[in-house]
């Protein structure tokens, strides 16, 4: 009787975990056909994001933290230059139309000129000669606590909590300025420009991915092993203004990841009282549904 009820109990186990792990039963709560429905279409990719930390300084300046942050995204000191002139050739953003002749498409902003210390180290910030705009690169604060809370792939949802690192670089509007290009308005004193990288570790950081097998359950086998809906270990995200970052806190960026394509991120961020960092942040990928 004993072995009879054994069996049970095993039998009854192993078909709740098929029924799960086939979409549907008690555990998981299958919402996929609300995908084709025109009035709750889903996105291939949701991220959501908080900010609750405190800090008094949200951009930390410091070479060695700023290249670690570059490490962790798989970049050496070299590449983290590279990247910075591109920004600045963003920035400015000059295609040739002949061969004496360009046009400025973006905000028409040249800081094209600086040392390629500026590009990995904070302190070396470059002011433009009217003293209107500051260009820098810089690091968040781990202290602000910014995270990945949840993600979801298509109608596939997974709680993170995973911290975020972010990298990049920054323009701040000293004094109302005029862009010029695609942007032909203007910046108001305050606001910021950004182009950067969210880094998030999506496993423990003794957790490895594996190169050997991925099982159809998405394990990795690692010490420990990683199980996440997006089979990667890490998640890099690049971001830029898609105009400015306003005052008032605004988020407003294109997104972009390497096999999901482009996107936006939307959100606001406020500084409230005793330093404390208050921010949400949505990341849709593609941008919109029609």
């Amino acid at each position: 009787m004993e072995s009879v009820v054994r069996v049970f109990f095993v039998a009854s186990f192993l078909g709740i975990v098929a029924m799960v792990n086939a979409g549907r039963g008690p555990i998981h709560n299958d919402r996929r056909d609300t995908c084709s429905n025109s009035a709750t279409p889903c996105y291939d990719y949701v991220l959501t994001y908080i900010i609750d930390g405190r800090t008094e300084n949200l951009f930390r300046q410091s070479r060695s933290e700023i290249l670690a942050i570059h490490r962790l995204a798989g970049k050496s000191e070299a590449d983290a230059i590279q990247e910075g002139k591109m920004v600045t050739a963003w920035l400015k953003r000059l295609f040739c139309l002949n061969v004496v002749t360009f046009f400025p498409t973006k905000y028409g902003i040249d800081f094209t000129d600086v040392e390629d210390n500026v590009y990995i180290d904070g302190t070396k910030a470059v002011t433009s000669p009217d003293g209107f705009l500051t260009f820098r690169t810089f690091i968040a604060d781990p202290a602000a606590r910014a995270r990945l809370v949840s993600a979801s792939k298509q109608h596939e949802v997974e709680f993170f909590n995973a911290p975020i690192s972010n990298v990049g670089w920054i323009v701040m509007v000293n004094n109302d300025y005029q862009g010029s290009g695609t942007f032909n308005m203007v910046l108001p004193k305050g606001s910021t420009i950004f182009y950067g990288d969210y880094i998030i570790p999506l496993c423990d950081s003794t957790g490895k991915k594996s190169k050997t097998r991925l099982s159809k359950n998405n394990f990795y086998y690692g010490s420990p092993p990683c199980r996440n809906i997006f089979n990667q270990s890490t998640l890099k995200i690049h971001y830029e203004s898609n105009t400015y970052f306003s005052s008032v806190g605004v988020i407003d960026c294109v997104v972009k990841e390497t096999s999901w394509g482009t996107g936006v991120a939307r959100g606001v961020l406020f500084i409230e009282a005793d330093n404390k960092v208050s921010g949400r942040n949505v990341l849709t990928f593609p941008a919109s549904q029609p």
